[in-house]
């Protein structure tokens, strides 16, 4: 009999220790919901790919190779630069949340997204997909609270660091600017050694998170939302859910998904709603995001959404917000021009509580904010159906 309740389906996901990305408690994860879907008659497709274990190892790839090109430009000369030109290229691709060279490069493991659809009797022209991953995140000091609302500026000043190291390595290796280049250099290597540390301490020393908040709830939300349209059907309207692997590595899941089905993906009947993290603070509408480029959400879904918070009082605290802190499943859509929105929840300044943290446990969920995601969404498709 299905669920009205998310926190249900929370409790079931972080029984589990984690979800990692590609690790058995994801596939425990993926087990669990694929039964729970097919449950309330859905068909399952489980959909596999490759991705890297987690986004520390690719943050190493970057900083490793330059650190390791610094190192040795006096022994490897113009090899050297080559490879700190090549990582700092990756770097930007990679931290504009572009795909990247490093991501092809070790360790791997196998994800998956769950596709779970609805049979439907009448034909449906309409599709939203309600969508979430499901995997939980390496534990990691970059999201310190106090690093977390820096990041953004943190990023930039890192790509920054690393085309100085370029032109380091460049002038090293010409024999320019001796001894200052030297010692710029030394300073460097330091600098991106303590980024490398920074990165992973904290996962070699807890894992992974339990990802109760990021991202059980959103899995929750979206697959609860689908249950409450399903209850009163909405004509020419197919709902669909996708559960995402490894989003935590990168947006991976996502990506493999919008590449397998980019050619079902028509931009005029296609809404992609996106749940991510109801912990604790204030629902939002995530209006901007991106780090180097801005990926602005200016679309029908964002609209319907923004106008429901201004005429219904019982959203009339949900606001428009900006995050700049990785990104979301939308942004493979969202820069294809595909309708999509994704619904978070902020504290009040503007951080998502215990992100990527230990203490992202169940303990730590209001438990009001999956189920009043719940009913935001359902509202949501409910008045775009009645627009188009």
């Amino acid at each position: 009999m299905p669920i009205s309740n998310p926190m249900d389906i929370v409790k079931k996901l972080t029984s589990l220790p984690h979800r990692g990305a590609g690790t058995k408690m994801e596939k425990k994860a993926a087990d669990l919901l694929e039964q729970y879907l097919k449950s309330v008659g859905a068909s399952v497709e489980r959909e596999a790919f490759t991705t890297p274990k987690t986004y520390i190892y690719e943050v190493w790839w970057i900083v490793g190779g330059i650190t390791f090109g610094l190192m040795l430009i006096s022994i490897l000369a113009w090899l050297a630069v080559a490879l700190v030109a090549f990582c700092t290229l990756s770097a930007f691709f990679y931290f504009d949340w572009r795909s990247s060279p490093l991501s092809h490069l070790p360790p791997k493991a196998i994800s998956e997204n769950i596709i779970a659809k609805f049979s439907s009797s009448a034909k449906a022209d309409k599709k939203v997909i309600l969508m979430a991953h499901y995997d939980s995140a390496p534990v990691s000091m970059l999201y310190l609270p106090s690093m977390v609302q820096g990041m953004r500026r943190s990023i930039i000043i890192g790509l920054a660091l690393m085309l100085l190291a370029v032109f380091t390595a460049l002038f090293e290796a010409m024999n320019i600017g001796q001894p200052v280049i030297f010692w710029v250099r030394v300073s460097l290597i330091l600098y991106f050694l303590g980024m490398g540390i920074m990165t992973g301490f904290d996962f070699f020393r807890y894992g992974y998170t339990n990802g109760a908040s990021d991202n059980a709830t959103g899995t929750a939300a979206a697959i609860v939302t689908r249950e409450r349209l399903a209850k009163n059907p909405i004509p020419g309207w197919n709902i669909e859910v996708v559960l995402t692997g490894a989003e935590e590595a990168g947006m991976v899941g996502a990506k493999k998904y919008f590449q397998t089905h980019q050619t079902e993906l028509d931009p005029e009947n296609t809404f992609i709603l996106n749940f991510d993290s109801f912990g604790q603070g204030d629902l939002k509408i995530i209006r901007r995001t991106g780090s180097l480029t801005d990926v602005v959400y200016n679309n029908t879904l964002f609209d319907t959404a923004f106008k429901i918070t201004r005429e219904n009082e019982q959203f009339h605290n949900i606001k428009q917000a900006d995050w700049h802190t990785g990104d979301f499943d939308t942004i493979w859509f969202a820069r294809a021009g595909i309708p999509s929105l994704t619904i978070s929840a902020q504290d009040e300044n503007g951080l998502i509580p215990y992100l990527h943290r230990k203490e992202d446990t169940i303990d730590n969920i209001d438990e009001k904010l999956p189920l009043f995601a719940v009913d935001f969404a359902e509202t949501i498709v409910r008045h775009l159906a009645k627009a188009q």
